[in-house]
């Protein structure tokens, strides 16, 4: 459905039935994004293209994961496929068009958005100040390609962690660093050298201090997320400053796919369904239901496991009222329905999950960096 020409009302709708989130005027992000962290070479490149030919179009990834370039490579690759696929679509209906009928008269219409691709990267803790983090985005623009004087600028730039390399997490250096940094952030913002602006692994402390020296808020706070880190008061807090939570590492950095809780939760999913939820699946569900978050980045090199992340968004497991949060263009006949099966789910099925919480993290807890 091209959104061209549509009302705005319409196209809102039309995107959030897609899976998108509008995170700041103008800007929407796709509810699921492909983490990168720790996948380079050539499997970032086949990691990015299986993503997209499954249906995600949020690629997330940082200065600091030395993949961006491949992951241009991968999305690349994937718009020469794609480009490919409509020419043998236009030649084929060209070759069905009655003679003297026009093609506009006759050929089916097909998205025109669908290959944008919505991109995060961060940058490092070595690439705060501002001459550094100036330095550190037009090397990101150079190895994503996307120059800001072509006015095709990042999606979304992030401050990856609250404390600057090489400086104790106590030092006042850190916040002065936050600072210059998010300062720089508003000025990119403004010249449009990017779209969104916000942070990651920014605790409760390191928002509120924001308020204080910030003229734009963080769009979101990128930060770990799964139910043994529930983030009760930093999601209180991003709800009462206007910032959407990121949820990363939601299956607990693959800790949690064995754990006897998350077993009987999708074994109760798969039996109300009357078919098979992996233990993934239920991860993410219970993410999607809980309040604040608005997009899950997903980590895996691997294609198949890939295209169930991406099912499992196309079939809709988010279960909040009764509501249904269908997130692709174009979902299947049998992938609505077991959508609709899910929502009329109770969602006492997620109890053992929701109870898990006891503050563990998996990746890092900034609460040390003041």
């Amino acid at each position: 459905m091209p959104l061209s020409g549509i009302p705005a009302e319409t196209v809102a709708a039309e995107r959030r039935r897609r899976g998108e989130v509008q995170i700041s005027p103008g800007v929407w992000m796709p509810v699921l994004g492909l983490g990168t962290f720790k996948i380079r070479g050539e499997d970032a490149t086949r990691a990015t293209y299986d993503a997209l030919q499954s249906g995600c179009r949020h690629i997330d990834t940082a200065s600091c994961y030395r993949n961006e370039t491949e992951i241009r490579l991968g999305i690349d690759l994937w718009l020469m496929s794609e480009r490919s696929e409509e020419r043998v679509h236009e030649d084929k209906v060209e070759e069905e068009i009655p003679i003297g009928q026009s093609p506009s008269a006759s050929a089916p219409v097909r998205p025109n958005t669908e290959d944008r691709v919505f991109i995060t990267s961060k940058l490092a803790p070595n690439e705060m100040g501002e001459r550094h983090a100036a330095v550190a985005l037009e090397s990101i623009h150079a190895r994503l390609n996307t120059p800001a004087q072509t006015k095709e600028p990042l999606d979304l730039a992030l401050i990856h962690w609250p404390g600057k390399s090489k400086t104790p997490p106590t030092s006042p250096a850190n916040l002065a660093a936050r600072r210059e940094t998010w300062k720089f952030l508003e000025q990119s913002l403004q010249q449009t050298d990017v779209r969104a602006i916000g942070v990651s692994n920014y605790t409760s402390a390191h928002l509120a201090e924001m308020k204080a020296y910030a003229r734009v808020m963080p769009a979101v706070n990128q930060v770990e997320f799964h139910p043994r880190c529930q983030q009760r008061e930093l999601r209180k807090t991003c709800e009462a400053m206007g910032i959407g939570l990121v949820a990363y590492s939601p299956l607990g950095a693959g800790e949690l796919l064995t754990d006897d809780r998350v077993l009987r939760c999708a074994k109760a999913l798969g039996e109300a369904i009357g078919g098979t939820v992996s233990p993934a699946r239920a991860l993410i569900a219970w993410s999607l239901r809980q309040d604040g978050v608005v997009a899950v980045v997903v980590k895996s090199s691997d294609g198949e496991r890939i295209g169930e992340f991406i099912l499992i968004f196309i079939r809709a497991i988010r279960l909040t009222s009764c509501f249904v949060f269908v997130t692709a263009a174009n979902v299947g006949s049998e992938g609505f329905k077991a959508a609709a099966r899910l929502a009329s789910l109770s969602g006492g099925m997620f109890d053992e999950l929701d109870e898990m919480d006891d503050d563990t993290h998996y990746c890092w807890n900034p609460s040390v960096v003041r």
